[in-house]
């Protein structure tokens, strides 16, 4: 039986694989181009060899099982016959070799039908698994380079409409004090999730790190302000290449598409609103006392949906809140809880014949089923109380805590302690007016929904 995790790699690579015809814009002649592109080549995967070419068959089959199952519709089901390996004996194998090295150019089917035409060879159709030879191909080292792709050009383009591309990306912000030690100064970082073809700030936030924590707290924000992207631009670092990134991109049918390294040009957009930061946002913060990120945060989002937000950007010739809200395309909301399960965090753990497992220093207790059973727990990073429990695809509820040392993950940091903010601000502080007058907004907002939902009870 394939393990857990084994399993859900393989997934992300078959998602990889479709991801471009999940696209909803694509008509059927873009549709049909991609699709000889995905047969064309040869696709990095895991396991030994690194890559595999996929059949048309296995392409339609794939696509089917992810309308049908979403994420999980693409792991492999478990062998009936998992207690019973099967092998290739090593003659054959050597015989395939050799076949493959005679010709390059074969392919695994080829290779299996030949040497089932060959009386002297003991072999009969349906003995060899096609996937299972490949296998022994690929981790021998015989198959094909990948070529490698022609350097391209960039060139000015926009998405037609929202949401259906966001770009991602992180900028160095301001120091402050470090509010663990007054004395000390702390960088910060401003990850943003920009719409492409409104170029809306989908969410924006000030943190501390630029880690997994931070990106994943940013983009569900963005998820649960303005929707589901149908794809996600973003650049190779750690953060945007994590197998936990992928995971949630691909429970939300979102596509990961990573531009080329050391070129910005791609993300040009983004890299644009970051000049605005720079020559608006930033000049403007001098002239504010800001002792915590929580202040910091509070003048950037009084900035971003009081000024950037409305004015006209002379590509468009409209505002980006405008264009957002009056653009073609469908806006995905999902339900606040369904966002919040799928943002879970995931791990494996072994259970003991006492029906616990520890995590983090913590120890907790499952249902006795899962005795001496690998699980998978889902959990918040920055709440380790409540941590569900899954075994092959199945919730068996929440595991019960008996020993609880740590309240977070390790990769998260600390959130700030509350701290004197200081002297009051000055009050002909630009963005102080922005602030207070985002926050009678956002009074109004809440004022109209209370008074909406009252009128409904009568």
């Amino acid at each position: 039986m394939v393990a857990d995790d084994a399993r859900t790699s393989i997934a992300l690579f078959r998602y990889r694989v479709i991801a471009p015809l999940l696209d909803p814009s694509l008509d059927e002649a873009e549709r049909r181009r991609i699709r000889q592109e995905i047969l064309a080549r040869e696709h990095p995967c895991p396991g030994p060899g690194g890559t595999r070419r996929v059949s048309s068959r296995t392409l339609r089959r794939w696509l089917a099982a992810y309308r049908k199952g979403g994420f999980e519709g693409l792991k492999p089901k478990p062998r009936s016959d998992a207690q019973n390996p099967r092998a290739i004996p090593p003659e054959i194998v050597d015989l395939a070799v050799r076949l493959k090295e005679q010709v390059p150019e074969r392919s695994v089917r080829q290779i299996i039908e030949l040497m089932v035409q060959d009386p002297s060879v003991p072999v009969r159709e349906g003995d060899i698994k096609p996937s299972t030879l490949a296998r022994h191909l690929r981790r021998l080292g015989k198959t094909r380079e990948l070529l490698k792709a022609p350097s391209g050009v960039f060139r000015r383009y926009e998405k037609a409409e929202r949401n259906l591309q966001w770009q991602a990306d992180v900028k160095y912000g301001p120091w402050l004090p470090d509010p663990r030690d007054g004395t000390k100064k702390l960088r910060t970082y401003l990850i943003c999730f920009m719409d492409d073809y409104s170029r809306l700030i989908c969410h924006g936030e000030f943190y501390f790190t630029q880690d997994l924590p931070a990106l994943l707290d940013c983009f569900k924000k963005a998820v649960l302000k303005r929707g589901i992207p149908a794809r996600v631009y973003c650049d190779n670092g750690a953060i945007f290449t994590s197998n936990q990134f992928e995971v949630i991109l691909a429970e939300l049918g979102s596509r990961h598409v990573s531009g080329q390294p050391y070129a910005p040009q791609a993300r040009g957009k983004l890299e644009r609103f970051f000049r605005t930061v720079e020559e608006s946002f930033f000049p403007e913060l001098r002239l504010v006392e800001v002792n915590t990120l929580d202040e910091l945060n509070r003048l950037f989002w009084a900035w971003l949906e009081q000024s950037y937000h409305h004015h006209v950007n002379r590509e468009t010739g409209q505002t980006p809140a405008a264009r957002f809200s009056k653009g073609p395309g469908e806006i995905r909301m999902l339900d606040p809880m369904r966002v919040r399960e799928i943002f879970l965090w995931r791990a494996k753990r072994r259970v003991d014949s006492t029906c616990t497992f520890t995590f983090q220093g913590n120890r907790y207790e499952v249902d006795p089923r899962l005795a001496r059973k690998v699980i998978e727990i889902r959990y918040d990073p920055f709440d380790l109380s409540e941590i569900s429990v899954w075994w092959q695809g199945q919730c068996f509820g929440y595991a019960i805590p008996h020993l609880l040392q740590r309240q977070y993950d390790r990769a998260v940091t600390l959130p700030p302690t509350v701290q004197d903010p200081g002297p009051a601000l000055p009050p002909v502080s630009f963005l102080k007016v922005l602030e207070e007058k985002h926050r009678e907004e956002l009074k109004a907002r809440i004022g109209r929904i209370s008074f909406a939902r009252s009128e409904e009870g009568m």
